[in-house]
């Protein structure tokens, strides 16, 4: 059984670690948004291609439902993707039904500018950190990544009611 102080405890844990999270993200936010304006690219445009990065060539099925749209909502993203240069459409030679998305090369020079900009920020500010707190912090952010891609979600200790 959890106590209410352990539970408070969590709490502000958690929060002075969101709050840690937030100000990297902050720190970043000129540099994405100017990125973001450059690029001419909208965020549910970015998302689309971020998530066909991720897993691949997709249907447009299949890239609805991970962007949990419906896919005549995608088809007009997908339109301007390929308008822009950034996807083709595929047909699949086995099933005339399908087509696939996939991301052509000005995508993957896109995304590595994004990728690229992070990269550098976090790398001047983690050069300053002694090697051993670089190794742990390696060792945390996998942890915490692990965690974060597991699909089984963890139970949470309740105290027990009287």
């Amino acid at each position: 059984m959890r106590s209410r102080s352990t539970e408070a405890f969590d709490r502000d844990e958690v929060r002075s670690i969101m709050i840690a999270f937030g100000r990297q993200r902050a720190a970043f936010a000129d540099d994405t948004a100017s990125f973001f304006m450059d690029c001419e690219v909208t965020m549910a445009q970015f998302r689309a291609l971020v998530t066909i990065r991720r897993f691949g060539r997709q249907s447009g099925r299949e890239l609805a439902r991970r962007l949990r749209v419906t896919p005549g909502t995608l088809v007009p993203l997908v339109d301007r993707l390929e308008e822009q240069g950034y996807v083709r459409r595929v047909p699949d030679l086995a099933d005339r039904r399908t087509t696939w998305l996939e991301l052509t090369p000005k995508a993957d020079r896109l995304l590595e500018r994004l990728w690229g900009l992070g990269a550098a920020r976090i790398a001047g500010a983690v050069r300053q950190l002694v090697p051993k707190d670089r190794a742990e912090l390696v060792r945390l952010l996998n942890q915490v990544a692990g965690h974060l891609e597991s699909k089984a979600p963890r139970p949470v200790e309740r105290p027990a009611s009287a």
